[in-house]
């Protein structure tokens, strides 16, 4: 699937209109408090990496449709100056060799939103978030870590292993430098963006894949 150029600034401005349309803000899948979801008498005393630790096993069940991922304080803050400025990305799943779904990025932080690129074309600002990251920095001046849940909204388009892979990626494109120029390129040339040289740096195959 090709995300097409000069492309971004249409898909922002539709996803910004089904945002508000949808009023999703207000039925949000997690609160956006992080003493809403966890108990803070028994969180708040523990060091950074024991809170890393119950953070990731309070998330790890198979069966529940959550995830989570824990950033350093400077990595969010260099996330969140550069989701400031480029808001909108795509990414990919993988699905094998030349084989691969685009997503759709909508940064707002504390939120990420995630949506196929095939049901954005098909459904516009009506087409639904697969998966929604809550970043959590209550605990960013006193432990320098925020806490990441990521909430599948649809499991039958986005598995526990694709929600993974798209938070690890994204939080890779927003802070690594190298990285970061195909975001900003995404988002402030697109004419000069190279959705083949992007997928050819994360070393997947694409050589039979017909992106023009």
């Amino acid at each position: 699937m090709q995300a097409t150029r000069g492309g971004a600034k249409a898909a922002q401005s539709l996803w910004q209109l089904y945002v508000q349309q949808r009023g999703y803000s207000m039925t949000l899948p997690s609160s956006k408090n992080l003493w809403d979801v966890v108990n803070r008498r028994r969180l708040e005393p523990h060091g950074a990496e024991a809170v890393h630790d119950i953070w990731m096993e309070f998330h790890n069940h198979p069966t529940r449709n959550r995830i989570a991922a824990v950033l350093t304080a400077p990595r969010y803050m260099k996330f969140q100056e550069n989701a400031s400025q480029s808001p909108m990305f795509v990414l990919p799943v993988f699905k094998g060799p030349n084989a691969f779904e685009n997503f759709l990025v909508q940064c707002q932080l504390p939120l990420v939103l995630f949506t196929s690129l095939e049901e954005y074309k098909q459904r516009g600002p009506s087409a639904q978030p697969h998966l929604v990251l809550t970043h959590y920095t209550e605990l960013m001046a006193d432990k320098e870590i925020v806490l990441v849940r990521g909430d599948i909204i649809h499991p039958d388009a986005c598995s526990r292993g694709e929600a993974e892979q798209l938070t690890r990626q994204v939080h890779e494109f927003y802070t690594q430098d190298q990285k970061y120029g195909f975001v900003h390129a995404f988002n402030h040339r697109p004419s000069e963006f190279d959705l083949k040289r992007m997928l050819d740096s994360l070393q997947h195959d694409t050589s039979q894949l017909p992106l023009d």
